[in-house]
């Protein structure tokens, strides 16, 4: 694989959607991802308690 292929990969960002019930996909992305749907369990455990 050339470094060429390389970066255009690394470049590329995929977006998804978070629930409150979390994913194994954002487990995969390790803390960045646990960071993000903690974020949204947060914000969901708001908007329920108003």
């Amino acid at each position: 694989m050339s470094n060429k292929e390389n970066n255009t990969r690394d470049n590329s960002k995929e977006n998804f959607q978070i629930t409150p019930k979390g994913s194994l996909g954002l487990l995969a992305l390790g803390d960045v991802g646990l960071r993000a749907w903690r974020k949204v369990k947060q914000e969901s455990f708001k908007k329920d308690v108003e």
